[in-house]
This record gives structure tokens, C-alpha cells and sequence, in this order.
């Protein structure tokens, strides 16, 4: 049994953009091409653990199939596409390489493993260990593409604060598509919220509570993030990452004032615009 053809479904995500920037025109022309295609296969591990046909199983022989190829171990009948298993390969080529540590393109696959098995986060503390794995990695593999050996802590602070930051803007699609719930169960139990209130098209008080219980953590990782852009010696990373902690804080401040579940929360033009002077400023410092 062959995987989807999703190679259509990636590259409509692609062209529609994602919240945050993606390999712009801050990073190196030389390096995209390395972004892209890193992207493009997160991208269609993503879309296939969020696939609405297939089976758990099904979804979790694909990714293993996934990760075999980055490794570049040979498979006997493959559940890949032509598509999935060039871009896998491809980029396995391209951080050996670079002398990049494949766990920056294998780490995903552990998030991907338990959004197919529809696994839930009982604690704070399991989101945090789920974006470790879902987000960090993206940051890991930026940093190691510009030969940046600090800021790791600072850079998976800002990682896993974007990857919430969406959860909340995702909540109720993902609860009603998916079934998929990222607040921590035991402040939904603590609040007095329910997981059904997530189908709901208004917040109750008590998931409202328990939003804002993460939207309070996650600006402490915002505030943990805000020296990153000072810890980077590349001026575009330096300013790209001075961009997306700005755009954090945006959107953590847009969803307090309003509800996710009544409509998509998202950064206005005049935010990108704010952001973005912010980060000219930053790239022509002295």
C-alpha cells in the first residue's frame, strides 16, 4: 500500500506561507536552498501524521520509512512516494554535507510519531517535551546551517513559544479535525474545562483559564528568547530571529485579547510591518 500524493497538499502550504518566516531574504542565498527543502520534508511528515484517511499504523510506517531513508538505510517494499522518498533522502545528503547532526531531521519524526497516535499532554512540562521535539529541532538545524555553537537554550525557548503560539490559534480545528488536544490536561481538570468545550464555537470561562494559563508560560519563554538575536553572530539569522521574537509577542498579546475558538487569531499587516522595522534596525546596528 503506497503513501498519498501529498506533494500538491505541501506545495499550497507553502505558497499560502506560515505565520512566521521561513528562509527569507535575511538568510544567505546560498543557504536556502538548504531551508527549502529541509521545510518541504517536515512538511510532508507533518501532513502525513495529520492525514484524515490513514490508519495510525499506516501513518507510523510511513514516518519509519521517512526516517530510513534521511538515514540513508536501505528498505525492502517502501510505503513512500516518489516525492516523500527524494526529499527525505535529499536532505539526509544535505546535512551530511554540511556535517549537520541528523537528529535535527529525525527529532521531528518522534512529534510526528504521537500527533499519528493522537497522544495528549498531560503536563506542562509533556507540551514543553513534545515541542523539544516538534519545533526545536527547526531552530537546532538553523543555527547548526550558520555555524552558530551558542544560544541553544535561548533558541529552543523561542521554538517551542511559536509552536504554542499556534496550538492556541489551532485549537478548535484541531480538536474537531483531528481530535487532537495540546493543553495540558491536568489544568483543563484543574480549571473545570472539558475537552468538548473545544468544539465549541466561544471559549467558556474555564478553557479561557486555562489559555491564559499558557499563554502566562509561554511569555516566559518569549522573555527567555529576547537575548537570542545579541547571541548570534550572522547578522540575518541575528536579525530573522530578532523578527520572530517580535512577532511572538504580538500574537501572545492578540490572543489574550481574544478568543481562538471564535475565529483564527492572526498577526495584522501593521504587526509585520512594526516587527520588521524593529529588525531593519537590528541588522544595521553598528
Amino acid at each position: 500500500m503506497s503513501s498519498p500524493d501529498i506533494s500538491s497538499v505541501v506545495t499550497a502550504k507553502m505558497q499560502t506561507g506560515e505565520i512566521f518566516p521561513v528562509g527569507s531574504i535575511l538568510i544567505p542565498k546560498a543557504l536556502r536552498a538548504d531551508i527549502h527543502d529541509y521545510y518541504r520534508y517536515a512538511r510532508i511528515a507533518d501532513d502525513v501524521a495529520d492525514h484524515p484517511s490513514l490508519s495510525a499504523t499506516h501513518k507510523l510506517d510511513i514516518l519509519t520509512a521517512l526516517e530510513m531513508a534521511v538515514l540513508g538505510e536501505k528498505t525492502g517494499d517502501s510505503p513512500l512516494d516518489i516525492d516523500s522518498f527524494q526529499a527525505a533522502t535529499r536532505i539526509g545528503d544535505r546535512l551530511r554535507a554540511r556535517k549537520i547532526d541528523l537528529s535535527v531531521a529525525t527529532d521531528l519524526l518522534v512529534a510526528f510519531r504521537m500527533d499519528a497516535e493522537n497522544l495528549t499532554c498531560d503536563t506542562w512540562a509533556d507540551l514543553i517535551d513534545y515541542c523539544r521535539f516538534s519545533a526545536c529541532p527547526v531552530g537546532r538545524f538553523l543555527l547548526a546551517l550558520h555555524d552558530e555553537t551558542d544560544a541553544l537554550a535561548e533558541s529552543d525557548s523561542l521554538c517551542c513559544a511559536l509552536q504554542i503560539l499556534n496550538h492556541i490559534q489551532d485549537a478548535h480545528d484541531d480538536y474537531t479535525s483531528l481530535q487532537r488536544i495540546y493543553i495540558p490536561l491536568d489544568w483543563l481538570a484543574q480549571d473545570g474545562a472539558h475537552a468538548d468545550d473545544l468544539s465549541q464555537d466561544t471559549s467558556s470561562q474555564e478553557l479561557k483559564a486555562s489559555i491564559a494559563r499558557m499563554l502566562e508560560h509561554t511569555d516566559q519563554l518569549i522573555l527567555r528568547a529576547r537575548n537570542l538575536p545579541n547571541l548570534l553572530t550572522h547578522r540575518g539569522l541575528s536579525a530573522e530571529s530578532d523578527l520572530c521574537v517580535g512577532l511572538a509577542n504580538k500574537l501572545s498579546r492578540r490572543l489574550k485579547r481574544a478568543d481562538p475558538l471564535q475565529s483564527k487569531i492572526k498577526l495584522t499587516k501593521f504587526n509585520w510591518l512594526a516587527s520588521g522595522l524593529h529588525s531593519l534596525l537590528h541588522l544595521v546596528r553598528p
